[in-house]
């Protein structure tokens, strides 16, 4: 049976831009109630570094804009999703530590988006951030579940490259499962910087060594779940109504986003390229992560199909977000074909345990 884990990066843009309410609590509600009548369990990867710093703004009387309390609205919401049968780990963008409060807003720390190069120190190290984040979830959530324990990291961006730090430091920390990487994945920029394109596409999870990237031949207790990812042509992510609706609805973030991507530098010249070459650009094929929030029917139908002829695969882990979320109707539509699919619906945290007791 195919084992669907819907995962859900809970979080503002990586800016710092955003509403906690408009792009986070909003969108979440239509997303759980969509899951609930499907019977689907989400993941939710909470950022717990975001977290900190609005919490300690808040507390030293800074309500940055709001009227009602942000933070007691996000532990409201994953305490109530905890209940329901949801999932929470732990989601992690470093570019936040750092992040101060201005007169426009949040601006976080430019040099500090990649995980895998981060090099903080003390508390605000790798091993740090994964020590804290763990016991701020603990904490939060073991009041309503007692036996939750913080188990899986997400890196920000899918900067989890180099990963030897990390994987040191998930060990250190007593952390079992990564899913931050996607198979054919590639960027190299001063925001996102990994090549994910030798990673086997066929494998579901992996066993990990030193290395997230480098499957084990044995366990080792600790694992790789990859986000689900399909070889498509850009034009149907980047041209889509969806996607043209979330650049023109939101955002700088996002019309920075789209921009550096068709814009990045020409091979041959070092220039950046003309209208002929985004053009061309955006006929390329790119490799796209399985986003349920954001991409059209037609692609979630292409990767149902190449779902189905991976005959072996047993583990398909989607990766969502709130503030791409484009409505309940195609949600909901990829939810029934999973279904019809006879697919099963699972957490990070079922998942683990299974592969646990086996």
């Amino acid at each position: 049976m195919k084992e669907i884990i819907l995962t859900l990066d809970y979080e503002l843009f990586g800016n710092g831009k955003g509403d906690v309410f408009r792009h986070i609590v909003e969108p979440t509600n239509h997303i759980m109630k969509v899951a609930k009548r499907h019977n689907a369990q989400l993941t939710f990867f909470f950022e717990v570094v975001e977290y900190w710093r609005m919490k300690e703004e808040w507390e030293r009387g800074n309500h940055m804009g709001y009227t009602d309390n942000p933070i007691s609205a996000m532990e409201k919401q994953i305490l109530e999703a905890v209940r329901e049968g949801h999932d929470v780990q732990l989601h992690i963008h470093p570019q936040w530590v750092k992040a101060e409060w201005t007169d426009n807003g949040w601006e976080v720390d430019p040099d500090a988006h990649r995980f895998g190069f981060y090099e903080g120190t003390g508390d605000n190290s790798v091993e740090g951030l994964l020590r804290r984040g763990k016991e701020t979830l603990e904490q939060l959530i073991t009041p309503v579940k007692p036996y939750y324990r913080c188990v899986a990291l997400r890196a920000g961006g899918y900067n989890a490259q180099p990963s030897e730090t990390i994987v040191k430091a998930m060990r250190e920390v007593g952390m079992k499962l990564d899913t931050s990487l996607y198979p054919g994945g590639f960027a190299q920029g001063s925001i996102a910087e990994y090549d994910y394109r030798s990673l086997p596409k066929e494998k579901g999870i992996w066993n990990v060594a030193d290395r997230l990237e480098v499957p084990a031949e044995e366990a080792t207790g600790l694992y790789e779940l990859p986000i689900c990812s399909l070889d498509i042509t850009r034009w149907r992510k980047y041209a889509s109504f969806e996607r043209v609706k979330s650049i023109l609805g939101n955002t700088k973030q996002s019309k920075e986003f789209y921009e550096a991507k068709v814009s990045q530098s020409a091979p041959s010249s070092g220039k950046k390229r003309g209208l002929l070459e985004k053009f061309k650009f955006l006929l390329e094929k790119e490799c796209q992560t399985w986003d349920y929030c954001l991409l059209p029917e037609s692609v979630h139908n292409q990767f149902i199909e190449t779902m189905t002829q991976q005959e072996k695969r047993q583990y398909f882990t989607l990766v969502g977000h709130p503030k791409s979320y484009m409505g309940d109707q195609g949600f909901s539509t990829l939810l029934k074909s999973l279904n019809d699919n006879g697919c099963r619906f699972a957490t990070v945290q079922k998942i683990l345990s299974d592969l646990e007791n086996k």
